[in-house]
């Protein structure tokens, strides 16, 4: 397996980094805002969260918290590759926040060509449900992209 390695985009979130960091320390404030139809899907305490989307099942675990600025999230050991996603935070000013995402992924030969390419949208993507949710717009769950379709 090799490792492969995503930068999202970098953002400027309007609210300060020790605010930005409290919406991931707390893994059970992610079930909070669901919309009726994901909720059944969602599980969550403050150090774990499962997901049940389009059939494939993903769980996290807090890997490590670093108050205001890092927050680490591994896979629960069920994926069918290791991952971790890392949420980055800079304080700019007061009362703002850049915020990235890192994604660091084991994937063999055959994993990184079904969805090595995709991994940047999803990055991306969430990032931006993250700078909507921020800015208190809903966020689009429906649109987020398809891990199972391949193609």
């Amino acid at each position: 397996m090799a490792e492969t390695f995503v930068k999202g985009k970098e953002i400027i979130i309007q609210r300060p980094p020790m605010m930005i960091y409290s919406m991931f320390a707390d893994l059970s404030r992610f079930t909070l805002g669901l919309p009726e139809e994901y909720r059944d899907k969602v599980t969550a305490d403050a150090d774990s969260i499962n997901i049940d989307y389009n059939g494939m099942k993903l769980g996290f675990v807090v890997e490590q918290r670093v108050p205001f600025s890092k927050i680490v999230l591994k896979d629960n050991g069920l994926s069918p590759f290791p991952f971790s996603f890392s949420f980055n935070m800079t304080g700019v000013g007061i009362d703002s926040t850049l915020f990235h995402i890192e994604l660091t992924a084991q994937l063999n030969m055959m994993m990184k060509m079904f969805i090595g390419g995709k991994l940047q949208e999803i990055v991306d993507k969430i990032t931006e449900q993250i700078e909507k949710a921020a800015s208190g717009q809903m966020t689009d769950i429906p649109n987020m992209p398809d891990m199972t379709n391949f193609s």
